[in-house]
């Protein structure tokens, strides 16, 4: 368990026995339901765990003095089902994120909504492939949002006390609260941003951004994780004070690559976020340092959402020239900084407080 490739091993085996029982429950009912459980099981597969290991290792930390997590056998069961269940609402708003960007690869494969739509094609059904494709990753993602709960319930009742049962619940739930919450605000952007003043549009990106991922992806976790662990409230406050910035960071990391990432290492073509219209802090930096005439025909591209090869490049200029690349950039650092302060500062179980720094240092630097 201390080791990361155990961990991910552990979490991986209990993603694919949950999904086994599923695969053997819908075929129950019908061979027709197989796609569904082969796709989400695909998607399923491997990744980097980011929000599985901040969990475990927000756990492992926050333990009672003189706890090893190898010894809580109970104990380290529920967290890896806590893990997992992690995983699994992480690809289910994955599905639904494609779905609503018209993004059509994930990790260099088709989404979700894209392989319901070559179903449909291959098989020669009658009515229209889009809309098939459309209707069955919105079903998925349900589907995968439901399991996500299922997991989650059945790991949380191995906690030492129902008060920490409870506490667990209440930050899954609030979680699942405030990603919506945050989705919306998204979605709500790309369509009103053209209309509203550009002064305001990094404010609103920032907001966006908090609640669509930072929380969901780093606080939420470590919250969790150090909940299941009986953490107190002052522990609980410190990795908050820890999880935001570094899951700013992450967010504004991840727009970067967006706009500038290698499509061989993203799995995204070049320039995604560009094509979709996402109204990320880069582009809400670009858009209040470009002149006037910029701007307008800036965001005038963004909404077209279909893009040619010369109109991204010409915006990926635009963004390194109004220095919206290198502020946003020294953002994410002053973000990522601040966020191993705050660690550094916390009294947590030393080796696991290590980890915690090590996977802190990979999210601000990641490649992709």
């Amino acid at each position: 368990m201390n080791e990361r490739n155990s961990l991910l091993d552990l979490i991986q085996q209990e993603i694919d026995r949950f999904c086994d029982d599923k695969r053997a429950q819908l075929s129950e009912i019908s061979e027709d339901l197989i796609p569904i459980i082969d796709y989400t099981q695909e998607l399923l597969q491997g990744g980097k765990r980011f929000r599985a290991l901040f969990a475990y290792w927000s756990w492992a930390a926050s333990l009672p003095e003189n706890s090893k997590p190898e010894e809580l056998i109970d104990q380290a069961d529920g967290i890896v089902g806590i893990a997992s269940a992690l995983e699994v609402f992480h690809a289910a708003a994955l599905v639904h994120d494609d779905l609503m960007d018209q993004s059509d690869t994930r990790r260099g494969k088709p989404a979700i909504h894209k392989r319901f739509e070559a179903l449909h094609t291959d098989s020669s059904f009658l009515g229209d492939a889009e809309r098939f494709g459309q209707s069955g990753s919105i079903l998925v993602g349900d589907l995968m949002l439901n399991w996500s709960s299922e997991v989650f319930g059945a790991a949380v009742t191995s906690a030492p006390s129902t008060q920490i049962e409870t506490s667990c619940r209440n930050e899954f739930s609030k979680m699942r609260f405030e990603v919506m919450a945050g989705q919306y605000l998204d979605v709500l952007e790309e369509n009103a941003a053209p209309l509203r003043e550009f002064s305001e549009a990094v404010t609103r990106a920032e907001k966006v951004m908090l609640y669509k991922t930072a929380k969901y992806s780093l606080e939420a976790p470590l919250l969790i994780g150090a909940s299941f662990a009986g953490a107190d409230e002052n522990t609980l406050r410190g990795l908050s004070n820890f999880g935001i910035p570094l899951g700013l960071a992450f967010q504004i990391r991840d727009d970067i690559l967006g706009v500038f990432g290698d499509p061989e290492v993203t799995g995204k073509p070049a320039g995604d976020d560009l094509s979709e219209g996402k109204r990320t802090v880069l582009v809400a930096l670009t858009l209040q340092n470009s002149s006037t005439s910029i701007a307008k025909i800036f965001n005038d591209l963004l909404s077209e959402r279909d893009l040619e090869k010369e109109q991204i490049e010409f915006m990926q200029t635009t963004i390194r020239e109004s220095g919206a690349l290198e502020k946003t950039e020294r953002m994410m650092q002053e973000y990522g900084d601040r966020a191993l302060e705050v660690l550094e500062t916390l009294e947590l179980e030393p080796t696991a407080k290590q980890k915690l720094e090590q996977l802190a240092r990979k999210v601000i630097s990641r490649s992709n």
